[in-house]
């Protein structure tokens, strides 16, 4: 079969997040099929399919979300969790699931039209790769909602780690979640056992993982963590993801067990090189060493650590000790968004109120860092990340030419501190245009909008 190849010719900066940390002007990029194989200045177009122009645009590794919750887009703005603690957050959010469930509006054909408008979303703002966790599975058998968000995301075209979660801590056990709401413990071994069969591919360049991500000490029984590091210990590339230390999960591990969670995933066997875990606010600063020790990866994210009161997640202390740090949105219903990029400039600006001295703020270069190269390494892909040759074709670029803009010194910069135009002019996913002139190629963006509004009952706007 004959190898497509696309130039991206002229491109005003870009920033390579190589091993060099290169950044470039006036630079070209060869694409061929799904891989990157040459960077540099004055690349001929001969024997290429397209020649894309890239004068005015800056280049980037496409944005890697390290934990999302994609079903939740359709929970946006509950009036009641506008300031709200996370108590409030988990009530209402296995409250709303419960009704809809009920009332047959959670159903694997709603969580598909809740996945594609948010990957829709994400990708437009330059995200390439998203790690989606999904928790809720009611009834005693599960309609196939992980196999719904796999199937949006390729219609989409972004890249998936499917983080198949559980909750199993439910009322029966002395936890927060309706009974009907949680699995048992066989029960959620052997769902994600038939997922990973059915989805999972370890090879690079893979559009779909799967990871196992209970949802965390606060709404798991223990015996889930053992039982999915024993799984996971079995499949190659397959790898684990939870929870850690947000505010409620540090009060129930000091309630139940006596000790931080941490210290419940290290005794279960679950902490370890494979695993990645979102939030990490709360915890004691004495135990990063054993997460870098560990070889853990974190996601931090600022705009809902924020936004529930958490606090700001020690970053500079995780990148001091070693420790892989991604950037993610979280779940729509707290973070009211997937916009990656425009969560990036909120860390940029929290982060000053962690230290009085300016050298160790976090700059512009290091959270694109975290969300390109960090978040990458959270999910194990040394095939993302980067734009270099031999890397997978995943590139986001954006528009330096707007007003919004006039007036830059520093592109890289520019693209945190100025202006509100998140939305990315070209964006290429395995070497394949997704996203140009700011338009999604593939899917119809009112057309995703309205089959949430019908998903949800709701009439037209």
């Amino acid at each position: 079969m004959a190898r497509v190849r696309i130039l991206l010719q002229r491109l005003s900066h870009v920033a390579t997040f190589d091993d060099a940390r290169r950044e470039l002007t006036d630079a070209d990029i060869l694409v061929e099929d799904a891989c990157i194989t040459e960077v540099g200045h004055g690349l001929k177009p001969t024997a290429v399919d397209e020649v894309i122009d890239g004068r005015g645009l800056l280049a980037l590794p496409g944005l890697v979300n390290a934990h999302q919750h994609l079903y939740q887009m359709s929970m946006r703005t509950l009036p009641q969790l506008e300031r709200s603690g996370f108590v409030e957050f988990l009530t209402a959010l296995v409250q709303v699931t419960g009704e809809r469930w009920r009332a047959g509006r959670f159903g694997a054909k709603e969580v598909y039209a809740f996945s594609r408008a948010a990957l829709v979303e994400s990708v437009l703002g330059g995200v390439t790769t998203v790690a989606d966790q999904q928790n809720i599975f009611p009834g005693a058998e599960p309609e196939p909602y992980m196999e719904a968000a796999i199937r949006a995301a390729g219609d989409v075209g972004v890249r998936l780690h499917a983080c198949r979660g559980t909750a199993t801590l439910g009322r029966r056990y002395g936890g927060m979640i309706d009974d009907a709401m949680s699995e048992e413990v066989p029960d959620a071994v052997r769902r994600c056992r038939a997922l990973i069969d059915a989805y999972h591919d370890p090879r690079p360049q893979a559009m779909v993982r799967v990871a196992l991500a209970p949802a965390g000490v606060s709404a798991d029984r223990l015996e889930i963590f053992e039982a999915f590091a024993e799984l996971a210990a079995e499949l190659p590339e397959v790898r684990l993801h939870t929870h850690l230390h947000h505010g409620l999960d540090t009060q129930v591990a000091q309630a139940r067990y006596q000790t931080s969670p941490w210290r419940v995933l290290c005794e279960r066997g679950f902490a370890g090189e494979r695993m990645w875990a979102a939030h990490v606010v709360t915890g004691p600063r004495t135990e990063i060493p054993e997460y870098a020790q560990a070889g853990i990866g974190v996601a931090t994210t600022p705009a809902v650590d924020l936004k529930l009161g958490w606090g700001l997640a020690p970053v500079r202390d995780f990148l001091d000790a070693g420790i892989p740090v991604g950037v993610a949105t979280s779940g729509s219903m707290v973070n009211d968004g997937g916009n990656l990029l425009g969560d990036l400039r909120v860390g940029a600006l929290a982060h000053r109120l962690a230290s009085p001295d300016p050298q160790r703020w976090l700059s512009a270069r290091e959270l694109l860092e975290m969300a390109t190269r960090g978040s990458a390494a959270c999910l194990g892909r040394d095939d993302l990340g980067a734009v270099a040759p031999g890397r997978s074709a995943d590139i986001a670029c954006w528009d330096l030419r707007g007003v919004d803009r006039a007036g830059i010194t520093d592109p890289v910069a520019a693209l945190l501190f100025t202006g509100l135009s998140t939305v990315a002019s070209l964006v290429l996913v395995n070497g394949r245009v997704v996203v140009r002139d700011g338009r999604h190629q593939l899917v119809d963006e009112a057309e995703t909008a309205a089959l949430v509004r019908e998903a949800l009952g709701l009439g037209p706007l």
